[in-house]
């Protein structure tokens, strides 16, 4: 590989430029994970990329051989593997060598897939009907009043965004703070109103507020619980917001409270996913096939009708 040697001085640095250089209109999420997963290859081989001659790019079961005995789950070792595909393609490889390496990824791939419909389906028959959790969250607004002390308070509001509305990722929340009328797009964001519209915003989504015993309990959490400047505070005499990781335990912890189950916020978002399907049996193939396509929503799927 001799055409490659120009590219054996190149350290993580070098190559994260030469990256932003070939897609300069990709997100800055992709190439933070770019980036990280040159520094997980480094790891791995114990090396600074600049001093491994690129060997890592020589054997494809070797490399990930290395990767499956390191300490990262599969999930990030297809991603790590799925952008050194990427850095193959930028240091032109030839079309063969890059097929073995495309050989394994679509393997391991497919193997993963499988693995997590199993997981799903062994998950979906424990976890609860999503419609059962939201009738007893909207019995316990029914009769909420100031009575409820802070924490009760905070896991009926927890709840009740992840089961009346659309439930977003703990990471949705993290430094989630409260605004009149308009936020910064760039921030998370707990938007309302005089009219008593609320939306939450994180980067460029927006969930609107449209149940009406939530936006009820909303109304109370802002004005008589948490008059901080953050949607989410650990306790009434904090000021400041909470960690991902303290979300992710508070979901569990309120879960137990309100349900008698403690439940992850992984387990909410797949009950609702079940709940959907079971509304639209084809879902659960939008989805699929979306992923498929590269899409990150099922309404590109109407690109492909046929008029």
């Amino acid at each position: 590989m001799e055409y490659l040697k120009k590219f054996y001085v190149y350290s993580v640095e070098d190559f994260d430029a030469f990256h932003r250089q070939a897609f300069p209109n990709a997100s800055k999420s992709t190439y933070h994970s770019f980036e990280q997963s040159l520094k997980r290859i480094e790891k791995v081989y114990d090396s600074k990329l600049q001093k491994l001659d690129l060997s890592f790019v020589k054997d494809p079961k070797e490399l990930w051989d290395k990767l499956n005995a390191s300490n990262y789950t599969q999930n990030t070792i297809i991603t790590t593997y799925t952008h050194i595909l990427k850095l193959l393609k930028l240091m032109d490889i030839p079309l063969h060598h890059y097929n073995k390496f495309l050989e394994i990824l679509n393997y391991h791939s497919s193997k993963r897939q499988a693995e997590q419909q199993e997981e799903l389906r062994e998950k979906l028959e424990f976890l609860p009907d999503f419609t059962s959790l939201r009738n007893v969250v909207k019995s316990r607004i029914k009769v909420v009043d100031f009575n409820l002390q802070f924490t009760e308070m905070k896991h009926l509001v927890l709840m009740a965004i992840m089961t009346l509305s659309v439930p977003m990722k703990p990471t949705n929340f993290v430094n989630m703070r409260k605004a009149y009328f308009d936020g910064n797009e760039q921030s998370n964001w707990f938007i309302y109103d005089e009219e008593d519209n609320f939306e939450f915003h994180y980067k460029s989504n927006i969930v609107k507020v449209v149940d009406k015993d939530l936006q009820k309990l909303l109304e109370l959490w802002i004005n008589g619980y948490n008059t901080t400047k953050y949607f989410f505070i650990s306790n009434e005499d904090s000021k400041k917001p909470m960690s991902a990781k303290e979300l992710r335990t508070t979901i569990a912890m309120a879960s137990k409270d309100i349900f008698d189950i403690a439940l992850t916020a992984t387990d909410l978002r797949t009950a609702y996913m079940k709940y959907l399907i079971d509304l639209d049996p084809d879902m659960e193939q939008k989805v699929q096939l979306s992923r498929l396509l590269g899409y990150q929503t099922t309404d590109r799927l109407d690109l492909h009708k046929i008029i």
